[in-house]
């Protein structure tokens, strides 16, 4: 079962899970790109089930797993990779934003670990793929809201391995660095108006240029998932500033400092 994928790194998993002989559920608020995800994946010639469902609301999410059971007994494997984008320092971004992104980014990948984890530990196998951000290991300018649900995920993440580690049950948690997906196209920011825009723009033209393509990752991840590894980095980006916050988190935190300045100068 793959979430949030109607694009980007969610549709690439679906296709590549189904090059691979997987029949794969897609799970999407997105209900054009899921339907037409869902096509891509049949004309593979595998069996796809498509659920338009916000991972953050409980109840659908329950609904349309008892569903997925019902129909093939469980998930060997569970992507919780839907998320969404909100930029901008703390006192700007209104509260219900925040509490948006937390459910979502969050919440929603624990609605996914409680409904599909307890059929994993009944069965004794399966494999669960926690999608993150180099944004959950190490706090980039004007990434706060983003930030919080991206380390909370890391922290999740880590304590599934440990809980499940002896019980058969794989757990890898994601870290892409920029990505060309299309996150910034519904993602919010905000602050000073026309500093937010061109931060925004900026970020945008990132992605487009360096950002590493979903399919590429998704293979990288699969990978994972078959040496059953629990941390993949992508990006050049993602190892530098992963191995600087490790060996240097104090010169880190002075880098945000000065980069935040010049971001919000415009």
């Amino acid at each position: 079962m793959v979430t949030g994928a109607a694009s980007g790194l969610g549709r690439a998993l679906a296709l590549t899970l189904a090059e691979r002989g997987a029949e794969v559920a897609l799970v999407d608020v997105d209900e054009g790109g899921l339907r037409e995800a869902a096509s891509m994946v049949e004309a593979k010639g595998r069996r796809c089930l498509s659920h338009a469902v916000d991972v953050s609301d409980w109840e659908a999410m329950r609904a349309k797993a008892g569903e997925v059971i019902a129909a093939w007994g469980g998930v060997d494997l569970l992507v919780n990779n839907a998320g969404i984008g909100l930029g901008g320092e703390l006192a700007d971004v209104p509260m219900e934003e925040m509490r948006r992104i937390v459910d979502v980014n969050l919440m929603g990948q624990i609605h996914g670990c409680k409904l599909f984890l307890p059929g994993m530990l009944e069965r004794g196998y399966g494999h669960i793929v926690n999608v993150a951000s180099l944004s959950g290991l190490v706090v980039l300018p004007l990434h706060l809201p983003y930030a919080t649900t991206k380390f909370a995920l890391v922290g999740l993440s880590e304590a599934l391995w440990i809980e499940l580690r002896r019980r058969g049950i794989g757990v890898t948690l994601v870290c892409p660095g920029a990505m060309r997906t299309a996150i910034m196209d519904s993602a919010k920011v905000y602050g000073r108006q026309s500093s937010a825009a061109l931060n925004a723009r900026r970020w945008q033209r990132v992605l487009e240029v360096k950002g590493k393509r979903p399919e590429e990752v998704a293979e990288k991840i699969l990978r994972a998932v078959e040496r059953e590894r629990f941390l993949v980095l992508a990006g050049p980006e993602a190892l530098l500033l992963y191995w600087l916050k490790r060996l240097a988190p104090g010169l880190l935190r002075w880098c945000s400092v000065a980069v935040t300045s010049l971001l919000k100068r415009g």
